[in-house]
């Protein structure tokens, strides 16, 4: 849980990544010579693609403008989880990653390599349902050489190398984290490139105002919440209150309120760590009847047939795991 330091406002965006069960972990590091291509293949997971040194060609087939040339210290990411390519430059033979680098390694290093990249990834509740992934454009790129980004960028990275390079005690903790790191800090680059008016529910996140009225929400989404409690959080009259948020997140402060605390059930009963009456009081709701009627409005389903439904995809995932072992 975000801790609120001296005092400070709760800080919306790490609250909601907190809900979110936001975990990073690297996929793979591989040091390549030319000519070198790997094609990677499609994820229900947030990808990012860190160049730890040397270039390299990019190329993902879902954007109109997908193809970028990449240097030293450049960050790609595709929230929603897009096939990409990335070789030594266009034309260059692919060969699948997951060929080139078995399951049961996490380093492919080539003698002589003139290119170093790591592939990430961030798993978030939901999966490609989760709302983060629809508020970010497909592709996201950082440049090294931007300079507002480059202050955090080029540390991150090569603190990220330095881990990846050698083995040491706690290495794999300390990539996660990095992992994390570079999400946190792409989020907030986007953010910071786009206009007041644009980035949805994130921008409201980081509004002066609605980000403090959001705050106090997540810290706390089973208080009875209302128009009025929000806008005092927020220090704003009501209707402005609720004109900015409708503006921002095209939905009203109670919808908004309802949403989460839907998508915030669906990632605890994910997990599978808590009784349905548990859930059902830690999200505000006086009865499981209330809280089974608004589940099953926003979900198409029972609280019940949702944790059925993803027990039966994770059988399917283990038993597909099994028959490639």
């Amino acid at each position: 849980m975000a801790t609120n330091p001296m005092g400070s406002p709760p800080d919306a965006l790490s609250l909601v990544l907190d809900g979110f069960r936001l975990r990073g972990s690297v996929s793979v590091q591989v040091a390549a010579r030319s000519p070198w291509g790997f094609s990677v293949p499609a994820s229900p997971d947030f990808g990012l693609l860190v160049i730890a040194r040397g270039r390299a060609s990019f190329e993902v087939e879902s954007e109109e403008n997908g193809q970028l040339e990449l240097a030293t210290g450049d960050v790609v990411a595709m929230p929603s989880g897009d096939a990409f390519a990335v070789r030594d430059q266009p034309g260059s033979p692919l060969v699948p990653i997951q060929e080139a680098v078995p399951c049961s390694e996490l380093r492919l290093a080539m003698p002589g390599a003139q290119t170093e990249f790591i592939l990430l990834r961030c798993v978030l509740s939901g999966g490609c349902t989760n709302p983060l992934r629809a508020a970010l454009p497909r592709l996201i790129h950082l440049s090294a050489s931007d300079g507002p980004a480059a202050r955090w960028l080029e540390p991150t990275v090569r603190l990220l190398a330095l881990e990846a390079a050698a083995p040491a005690t706690g290495r794999t903790t300390v990539l996660d984290r990095l992992a994390e790191v570079i999400l946190v800090h792409l989020i907030r680059a986007w953010l910071e490139g786009q206009s007041s008016e644009c980035g949805g529910w994130l921008r409201a996140l980081s509004d002066p105002h609605l980000g403090r009225a959001l705050g106090a929400f997540h810290a706390a989404p089973g208080h009875a919440w209302t128009i009025e409690s929000l806008a005092e959080a927020a220090g704003m009259s009501r209707s402005a209150f609720a004109a900015r948020f409708k503006t921002l997140t095209n939905e009203t402060p109670l919808g908004y309120v309802t949403a989460w605390r839907m998508r915030q059930a669906m990632t605890l009963i994910e997990a599978g760590e808590q009784p349905l009456k548990s859930i059902v009081a830690s999200l505000g709701y006086a009865s499981e009847a209330a809280f089974r009627a608004a589940f099953k409005r926003h979900a198409g389903q029972t609280p019940g047939g949702y944790r059925a439904s993803v027990r039966a995809a994770a059988t399917r995932l283990l038993d597909a795991d099994r028959a490639r072992a």
